[in-house]
């Protein structure tokens, strides 16, 4: 079958693909995977990046497949859709960078004492670490809704869950990091009694 499915045009392998064929979807995007490899490559010099990028595209490409209009060819889209993937991948990395070399929870605060600034440095420090070290399906939903103050339906929609797994996520998410700094509280007095 597989070899049958690489006779067929472009086109047919889409609507095949949309009517539930995964195979006409791999036979599809193995016919096109080395364009939107050498894509990545000319954009992007790391390998371990270039293949993440890779694994999105592909996704991205499942995901979006029924707005292929026909106007241009499949790989002319897909072509767009990776070009797309990898500028998106860019911009947010450029706003984790801004973001994490800003961090105004380490600057003293007016009339606070120096060991006042050091305990709360210590703190966020702590608290940074736990949330960090939270599986991510955990972490996700942390961040968003206690971190970027997104409510219950917007962090349901921006990580595509249900708003009940949002809440049982972010539950959960909350028993853990308690949980974290509790222990990490008992080893900075167990360091302290020594």
């Amino acid at each position: 079958m597989t070899s049958t499915l690489a006779t067929f045009e472009d086109s047919t392998l889409i609507k095949l693909a949309l009517a539930g064929h995964v195979e006409c979807f791999a036979a599809l995007m193995d016919r096109h995977i080395a364009a939107v490899r050498r894509r990545i490559f000319s954009m992007v010099r790391n390998t371990n990046d270039a293949e993440d990028l890779l694994q999105e595209v592909l996704l991205k490409v499942w995901c979006h497949l029924s707005t292929f209009r026909s106007e241009s060819t499949f790989r002319t889209w897909v072509i767009r859709v990776t070009i797309n993937q990898v500028l998106q991948s860019y911009r947010q990395e450029k706003r984790r960078s801004l973001c994490e070399n800003l961090d105004l929870n380490l600057l003293p605060c007016a009339g606070e004492s120096p060991h006042d600034s050091v305990a709360r440095t210590e703190t966020v420090r702590t608290v940074r670490r736990a949330v960090a070290a939270l599986p991510s399906i955990y972490r996700q939903v942390l961040v968003l809704r206690d971190l970027e103050e997104l409510s219950e339906r917007q962090t349901a929609q921006s990580l595509e869950l249900s708003v009940p797994a949002v809440k049982t996520r972010l539950f959960r998410a909350r028993l853990m990091l308690l949980a974290a700094l509790r222990r990490s509280k008992s080893r900075g007095l167990v360091r302290a009694a020594a």
